[in-house]
């Protein structure tokens, strides 16, 4: 089954949670949201390495925001890799931002199209358009 236009994924992401969206004729929609806390479609358990990612002089805060930058990551890299997203236009705070980035593997990074450094977690999905125009 071939697809018949292109996906665009604008995801919104902050240390904790994240958001999927589309575009479509009625403006921006939410198709897919979750958190560090596992709520949502996120079926791993945002816990389970903190322990192992024990360094000298860290932050545990920071420990868990880049584990949630790597499971967004892992969330477009599994999507990138079934080919349901062509392009991805990705939105979050400088330090998460490279965090996700970095994450990315080739196909992700290839469909990434553009990336803002700023937090657009907490903006309703109908005031979003703006941001990404």
């Amino acid at each position: 089954m071939s697809k018949t236009s292109d996906v665009t994924w604008y995801v919104v992401a902050d240390g904790g949670k994240a958001r999927i969206l589309t575009r479509g004729d009625d403006g921006m929609k939410t198709v897919s949201s979750f958190d560090s806390s596992g709520h949502g479609n996120t079926t791993e358990n945002d816990t389970a390495e903190i322990s192992q990612i024990k360094a000298p002089k860290t932050n545990p805060n920071e420990q868990v925001k880049a584990l949630f930058a790597r499971q967004v990551a892992e969330h477009l890299n599994e999507a990138a890799n079934a080919n349901k997203v062509d392009h991805i236009i990705l939105a979050a705070p400088g330090h998460i931002l490279h965090d996700i980035k970095e994450a990315l593997n080739k196909p992700a990074t290839h469909a990434l199209e553009h990336s803002l450094s700023k937090d657009l977690t907490n903006v309703a999905d109908h005031e979003l358009a703006k941001h990404f125009s």
